[in-house]
């Protein structure tokens, strides 16, 4: 099975054009609406008055709490387990946030303002609680609308003991470097990263071609002392690219700003950091990626809504190949200690490797196997070295 040299066509060119405009600007509408941030100062100012710390808000712990809100909003439930079947601590864990130490949530449902939400956790013994535990350092906040749900609006809150990379630090001298594709911490040479962090930047610039530039806005990043490859830079988020020399280990990341720092982190450098781009910019469910039975047609997995297009496996002399994209994968040793997986399938691996166009970009081309024909909804899992890139989904009719 062959590459399939993935610029050929127009259909995967506008594929790429909105998948990096997703990466780019996936934490951009990480923000907090003017009731969110009513209650976390409600929460805070609450805390204050038992003599407690003020809580930062955690980037993690804002993308668990709107993953569940939404889930909620969207299929009209009201619990904390969510739709995959996961506690609290699972999703936080997804999102990033799988720290050591205390860790709690609150949710809420029927309220659209922040106060009277807070009153009703307030009244609440086991609400009030977690609000007032000592051990609490950060917090995500989240309220979600939908008009056609049984209750319209919906909240959660995510409190977590460790302080991860924060929206409201003040402290401009932090940034966390995590993988672009599932959030996780652990990034490898060549491999797009996202680092996150407040007034890491002082404007917002994506890059308009390819090679990629390494200062944009005045902001430039370092990698042990290598400069990276920008994809996008915000005072929030900044998406670059791992530079090729970085050896594993821990890595130094420093920004500047016109030659002057602003921002210092670490980074986990891996041999590899095997994941995988979803549509939803989560690292979860549908993932982006393209169909094709011979490297000239392409079809995008999903429809123009973002719903999951039904994927037939073709046939025996014209099989349907599936092209994921991710990063963190081309430093592969072998095919041969590489493994596909669809619907606990074993999938022949055609490629595995970096993107012929894309810095960063890495692609892994699998012939779906004929016995999935029928299957519906699958689970596909990518293994390099013995490293699990998050699983995705795909529809199989």
């Amino acid at each position: 099975m062959k590459r399939f040299s993935v610029h050929r066509t127009a259909v995967v060119r506008t594929f790429f054009l909105a998948f990096l405009m997703s990466i780019s600007c996936y934490v951009s509408g990480q923000t907090l609406d003017a009731e969110e941030q009513k209650m976390v100062d409600l929460i805070n100012d609450y805390r204050a008055q038992a003599g407690l710390v003020r809580l930062k808000v955690s980037i993690a712990l804002m993308k668990s709490a709107d993953w569940l809100s939404t889930d909620m909003a969207t299929k009209n439930y009201f619990n904390h387990i969510d739709s995959l079947g996961r506690d609290p601590f699972a999703r936080m864990q997804a999102f990033g946030y799988g720290y050591n130490g205390s860790k709690g949530e609150n949710i809420a449902a029927g309220y659209s303002d922040a106060p009277t939400t807070f009153q009703q956790w307030k009244n609440s013994p086991t609400h009030n609680t977690i609000m007032l535990n000592p051990n609490f350092r950060v917090i995500g906040v989240s309220r979600v609308y939908n008009a056609s749900s049984r209750y319209r609006y919906y909240w959660t809150t995510d409190f977590g003991q460790y302080i991860d990379a924060t929206m409201d630090s003040g402290a401009a001298a932090n940034v966390q470097t995590l993988n672009a594709a599932n959030f996780r911490q652990s990034v490898a040479p060549d491999s797009l990263a996202a680092a996150f962090g407040t007034n890491i930047a002082y404007s917002t610039a994506g890059a308009t071609g390819i090679p990629l530039p390494t200062s944009m806005g005045g902001v430039t990043v370092t990698v042990n002392g290598v400069a990276a490859p920008l994809i996008y830079v915000s005072p929030s988020q900044i998406n670059y690219v791992i530079p090729a020399s970085v050896s594993p280990g821990a890595a130094s990341v420093n920004v500047a700003y016109n030659g002057a720092l602003i921002a210092a982190g670490q980074a986990a450098v891996e041999s590899v950091s095997p994941s995988i781009f979803t549509w939803g910019s989560n690292g979860q469910g549908l993932p982006a990626a393209l169909t094709t039975v011979d490297g000239v047609r392409y079809q995008s997995i999903a429809n123009n809504d973002g719903s999951a297009r039904p994927i037939s496996v073709g046939t025996t002399s014209q099989p349907t190949y599936l092209v994921l994209y991710g990063t963190g994968l081309r430093r592969r040793t072998s095919l041969g200690n590489s493994r596909v997986t669809i619907g606990g399938v074993a999938a022949e691996i055609g490629y595995i490797g970096s993107h012929p166009t894309f810095t960063g970009l890495d692609q892994v081309n699998v012939k779906l196997p004929q016995s999935l024909r029928g299957r519906g909804v699958v689970d596909v899992s990518v293994v390099v070295d013995g490293k699990s890139a998050n699983n995705v989904q795909i529809y199989i009719q």
